[in-house]
């Protein structure tokens, strides 16, 4: 039996970013892996969507800035280009990522890992065991249970597309669909989307959310809202989506993209005596298991958190302290940004515009008026907005942005959230002019003044 000092169950970012500085502190660490290495957002999701996307904002951008001087020829995506060079960029970061780490002194253990008790996983009929054990076996795209459910798509098929098909479906109206929606649309597609809830992007602003929908619309993508999908039926070469409502359509493509689930099957948690539930793995303050020397990292963990990428890639970092004896403190998240990569984008901030409205004597909520402004008049972007929420003492406790650039102008607000600038603080940073982060001092000025 081959001992590690810390054995891991996935090589995502939620492995690797605490394996490799531990075995470059001189530990002997293991990972387990029975797909590819780095896992999906490297391999099949994050990475390969922000490639997609590129062109597609681009598209954007080349329509405003052509209403205001910029003569361009019928630009278009070619889909089959823009996925070849998706392969030669994606494709071989695993391997990159295997070699670097392996280059570090990490052992690969490929295939199923199931733990035979609390001290031991077997793999391939081969066992191994740890001092400290980490579970990091994310998650995977959830599928209805409806008849037909074997004729959709996730968004990992997606991502993988050889050709756009002309129409495609999306199940669901969450940050995933309404993403590779506007890429669909973007690339030429007639797109549908079918939404149990009566609203986009729950989670988000509802303004903004209500704003993109109906941007959506105009650029031609039909929404269902209120209704459920009931049945999915092959119809020669296109297949019929049926609602709980009555609606029927026929399309070339049904995408599922109703939500992720935890991979907590076939581990063995039960025969180590591990805690968990829909939502993942039960931990505690320190990403404890309920057994002591086993613990949990990123999506697999059932938390209030974002199941995102930076969280799992700070989880990793913590526990490399943890496991390093720096800290032996409970793990302490920092404020959390997040966006939805659409056209418009909507990224936001600490304190939601929801709480604040559910608590006005704690919180005060500022729109800024961004198409008016000097940079977004530049960039002849007409629709953009963002609120400011404000707690009692007039620090900024929440943001939310409705724009192009939504994602860099919350980063910018991330810092001064976590560090809990005051505008005065802000004002001896001299960010790079002429640039949106240049304006963000202004921007809260106006919000506390208004």
């Amino acid at each position: 039996m081959e001992k590690f000092d810390v054995l891991f169950i996935g090589s995502g970012q939620a492995a690797w970013n605490a394996a490799l500085p531990l075995a470059m502190q001189g530990k002997k660490v293991g990972i387990i892996e029975e797909g590819t290495v780095a896992g999906v957002c490297t391999n099949f999701g994050c990475d390969a969507k922000g490639l997609l996307d590129g062109p597609v904002k681009l598209l954007a951008e080349i329509e405003q800035f052509d209403e205001i001087g910029l003569e361009t020829t019928d630009a278009r995506i070619n889909w089959e280009h823009l996925m070849a060079h998706k392969h030669a960029v994606i494709d071989p970061l695993s391997g990159q990522m295997q070699a670097m780490l392996e280059h570090s002194g990490i052992k690969f253990i490929f295939g199923h890992g199931e733990f035979r008790d609390s001290k031991t996983i077997v793999v391939e009929k081969k066992e191994y065991t740890a001092t400290k054990i980490v579970i990091a076996s994310g998650q995977r795209p959830a599928r209805l249970n409806v008849p037909g459910k074997e004729l959709m798509h996730d968004s990992t098929d997606f991502l993988d597309l050889p050709q756009m098909p002309e129409s495609i479906a999306f199940i669901g109206a969450g940050y995933v669909s309404m993403e590779l929606a506007s890429i669909a649309n973007a690339a030429g597609a007639d797109v549908s989307i079918i939404e149990f809830a009566p609203r986009a992007l729950n989670g988000f602003d509802a303004e903004y959310a209500n704003k993109l929908v109906e941007k959506m619309q105009s650029s031609g993508v039909t929404f269902y809202f209120g209704e459920g999908l009931s049945k999915v039926e092959k119809t020669g070469t296109q297949y019929t989506v049926t609602t709980n409502k009555g609606t029927e359509f026929t399309t070339n493509y049904v995408l599922d993209a109703t939500g992720r689930i935890p991979n907590v099957e076939n581990l063995g948690l039960d025969k180590a005596g591990i805690d968990y539930d829909r939502g993942g793995i039960s931990v505690n303050d320190h990403l404890q298991t309920s057994v002591e020397n086993i613990y949990a990292s990123g999506d697999i963990i059932s938390k209030k958190q974002p199941k995102l990428t930076p969280v799992a890639a700070f989880e990793a970092r913590y526990l490399t302290q943890l496991f390093l004896g720096v800290t032996d403190e409970a793990i302490n998240y920092p404020v959390v940004a997040t966006a939805a990569f659409t056209l418009p984008r909507i990224a936001q901030v600490g304190v939601t515009t929801d709480y604040a409205m559910e608590h006005p004597a704690e919180y005060q909520i500022k729109t800024i008026d961004l198409a008016n402004s000097w940079d977004y008049k530049a960039m002849n972007e007409k629709d953009a907005s963002m609120k400011l929420i404000f707690d009692k003492a007039g620090k900024l406790a929440g943001a939310v942005n409705y724009s192009n650039e939504a994602p860099e102008v919350i980063n910018g607000l991330t810092t001064i959230i976590e560090q809990g600038l005051t505008i005065q603080e802000l004002q001896r940073t001299l960010f790079a002019f002429p640039t949106l982060d240049y304006n963000l001092s202004f921007y809260l000025a106006q919000g506390l003044r208004s």
